[in-house]
């Protein structure tokens, strides 16, 4: 499959497309009105039929000059062939402020370049793709 880029440039992973594709799986079968830890539950069985490794409710830690102040988790780390990408995933009427502002300080304080967040109370299903390019190691 040829990576499409997106307006900056950024390629988006096939891993990416797969967890999408779980997603939509996962939204057609169970429709709008469940909660969040029911369509969590469900991909976690449609991650493995695409082959993806994750892990569930990972922790990232919070960071300030060296030292770690909190910790938060991130709903999904998943991988495959090198490539890592945050799940965060909601089930509301719609994706608020803070919903994106959590996945970006998980891509900036985990050092992770891809976050999908994904709400399974929308119709069509909502799917915000967020990009970090972080620092190399040692500038840190």
């Amino acid at each position: 499959m040829a990576h499409p880029h997106s307006y900056n440039g950024h390629m988006f992973e096939e891993l990416s497309y797969d967890i999408i594709g779980a997603c939509m799986l996962v939204h057609r079968a169970m429709g709008l009105h469940c909660m969040e830890v029911d369509y969590q539950r469900a991909l976690e069985l449609a991650l493995a039929r695409k082959g993806a490794e994750f892990q569930r409710e990972m922790e990232i830690s919070v960071s300030f000059e060296g030292f770690v102040v909190t910790k938060r988790r991130v709903d999904f780390v998943i991988w495959r062939d090198g490539v890592e990408i945050l799940l965060e995933t909601k089930a509301r009427s719609k994706v608020l402020a803070e919903d994106i502002e959590q996945c970006l300080l998980y891509l900036h304080q985990g050092q992770y370049r891809t976050c999908l967040l994904v709400n399974f109370g929308e119709k069509p299903l909502g799917i915000k793709r967020l990009v970090h390019t972080p620092p190399p190691r040692s500038e840190q």
